[in-house]
């Protein structure tokens, strides 16, 4: 790490599970990036043989927490919920920052207050195909709020200040990866956070890689989890915000589903096509899934079971 500056300290969050050659790249990374005032947070969650990614935080100097229970989500709010600094960045364990992303993301935090989140810039490495989800790689700042379309931000590359997750209880841990939906945990994140009336804003100096590790296979798997995700954050949003349901049904259902499907087969790209097909039937299988279960203070809450006397 390089000596403190003059900027606020960054706790950074990186959650992982059963992937330490990832893991281990994207913290060699980090530590480049950040200062000694900066905290750096892994937490591990569900892995089958965790020792591996255990060695790989202590090797780095990382505080390293455990949670038994499987989930992204619940590893980020437990990771967000013990750490020390009140500018608090997301990162994934496939994400290899540059050296500038620490300054500029917590300069950006601590330039726009107003700004409950600040989502970075993330771009493919040269060379490493196309195949990925998990890109934002606009040239131009921006800021967003509730009516805002398009990619607001990912989890993998973002910053928020503590305040703003006090205010929406953080990620809801009925989704992501390991939980009921597997996917939509981040932008359904960002959801709650306009709702309340406050603006995101996109920093593309705060600049990061994401490794492309996934096969075709993966990657149209990958789809349909996050068609079911997406399904599951418009029967929330329908429910909870009806401006933003309006504003993510084109984004989702047409823009990315059904017109995706349909300029993938008139090109002949199966590989694609196949992926747009598996998301839009994933979202039906999300919207299903998700439409009658209780929401409370914007989170999915489990139905409450009649005792019988």
């Amino acid at each position: 790490m390089t000596p403190p500056t003059q900027r606020p300290p960054l706790s950074v969050v990186v959650p992982t599970s059963g992937r330490p050659e990832l893991l281990d790249t994207a913290l060699s990374s980090l530590r480049a990036s950040l200062t000694d005032a900066d905290e750096l947070v892994v937490v591990e969650s569900g892995s089958a043989q965790p020792e591996p990614v255990w060695e790989v935080a202590r090797q780095h100097g990382a505080t390293l927490l455990v949670v038994a229970a499987p989930g992204v989500s619940k590893a980020r709010n437990v990771g967000w919920q013990q750490a020390r600094h009140d500018q608090i960045a997301f990162i994934d364990d496939d994400i290899r920052v540059t050296p500038g992303w620490a300054a500029a993301m917590a300069t950006a935090l601590a330039a726009h207050p107003q700004a409950a989140f600040v989502s970075g810039r993330i771009d493919l490495p040269q060379g490493q195909g196309t195949l990925s989800l998990t890109v934002k790689d606009d040239a131009e700042v921006q800021e967003f709020d509730r009516r805002s379309g398009g990619v607001i931000g990912h989890s993998a590359n973002l910053g928020m200040h503590r305040a703003a997750l006090i205010a929406v209880g953080g990620f809801d841990e009925a989704m992501g990866p390991g939980a009921r939906w597997p996917a939509g945990e981040d932008p359904d994140l960002l959801d709650r956070v306009l709702a309340t009336g406050a603006h995101g804003w996109y920093a593309p100096d705060a600049a990061a890689y994401h490794e492309h590790w996934r096969r075709a296979r993966q990657y149209v798997v990958l789809q349909h989890r996050y068609g079911i995700g997406s399904g599951a954050r418009l029967a929330k949003l329908v429910r909870t915000d009806r401006t933003r349901f309006r504003v993510v049904l084109v984004d989702d259902v047409w823009r990315w589903g059904v017109a995706s499907l349909a300029r993938e087969l008139f090109k002949r790209d199966w590989l694609r096509a196949a992926g747009s097909l598996l998301r839009v039937l994933g979202m039906a299988r999300g919207w299903v899934g998700a439409c009658f279960v209780p929401v409370g203070d914007g989170h999915f809450r489990r139905r409450a079971v009649a005792s019988s006397s």
